[in-house]
């Protein structure tokens, strides 16, 4: 339980109203008395009114109704204020677990920073270099030569670090490629559940500082993944594959291998990249094209039944 007013005051927002004790945060049509939720979007301002939550966190532009009983917190972003008061009233645990604690097992080659979280069964192999406050889930396999930048969370069932799918054919017959790569992970990034990152196999797999990488997602070998980037879950990468930074992939897109996608593209969900593209582009469809060319074409492909109605004395 917190007072409304110290939430207020760590998360740089105004209250407007009762200062309140809150005991927690819900969403704003599930409220309930003594708890925060927030409006981030006008569709929500409607169960401003409606709503039985005591406070909400909401833009400084937001209109006051002067007959509502309901505090608010004023602040520039409230998704973001939300972060922050989740953080306030739900605080974890960083306190750093040994392989001796657990059923996890860390490789005493391994280099571990300060405030290590490992959940149950996980494994940390050779040569792996893990930075400070990093947290892993359960059943999380950390394979050898791996290297994790601080503040990096890795979601429960995820292997980092495997081999990956690399083959030589001689005399009829499939021969595995070793794969003497890394998988290096920068600051701040976010692996989901059941991810599975390979390592190189000649040269490192890469994924930069502050990208989100969500549960399901298939990142093959050598690919390097850029800054500030977000991949949505369902998402393949193959090979050797080179994406900028702040990069937003919607889910279940598939990107074919040794291709280069420029800085701050949107690939649209479902798509399949087949091309390079360059920067600032919106591309969708399979295969991708540019987002607005490849609608063009599917109102005149709609419209195609149309045209050859009104003209079919012209193509008899």
């Amino acid at each position: 339980m917190l007072p409304l007013s110290k939430i207020a005051k760590e998360i740089n927002g105004e209250l407007v109203g009762a200062d309140l004790n809150i005991n927690g945060i819900c969403q704003i049509d599930k409220g309930k008395k003594s708890y925060l939720s927030f409006i981030d979007n006008p569709i929500y301002v409607k169960k401003y009114k409606l709503t039985k939550c005591s406070a909400l966190i909401v833009h400084k532009s937001f209109k006051i109704d002067p007959k509502s009983k309901i505090s608010l917190i004023k602040v520039n972003n409230p998704r973001f204020g939300l972060l922050k008061a989740i953080n306030l009233l739900y605080p974890t645990n960083n306190t750093s677990i040994k392989s001796s604690d657990s059923s996890s097992i860390i490789h005493k080659s391994a280099i571990i920073g300060k405030n290590l979280s490992i959940g149950d069964n996980s494994t940390v192999s050779e040569n792996v270099k893990i930075g400070d406050n990093v947290k892993i889930g359960n059943n999380v396999s950390i394979e050898k030569d791996t290297i994790i930048g601080s503040q990096t969370i890795i979601q429960s069932g995820s292997v980092i670090g495997s081999n990956g799918f690399g083959t030589v054919k001689n005399k009829n017959k499939h021969f595995n490629m070793p794969h003497i790569g890394k998988v290096i992970l920068g600051e701040d990034v976010w692996i989901g559940s059941n991810t599975t990152i390979d390592r190189g196999s000649i040269g490192d797999t890469i994924i930069g500082d502050n990208s989100k990488i969500d549960n399901l997602i298939q990142i093959a070998h050598n690919v390097e993944i850029g800054k500030g980037c977000l991949i949505a879950s369902g998402t393949a990468i193959a090979g050797t594959t080179i994406i900028g930074n702040n990069v937003s992939i919607g889910g279940q897109v598939g990107i074919t291998g040794h291709l280069n996608i420029g800085d701050n593209c949107l690939i649209g969900a479902q798509s399949l990249v087949t091309k390079s593209f360059s920067d600032n582009l919106f591309v969708s469809g399979s295969p991708a094209k540019i987002h607005k060319d490849r609608v063009k074409e599917d109102v005149a492909l709609r419209n195609l039944p149309k045209f050859f109605k009104k003209n079919k004395n012209k193509f008899l």
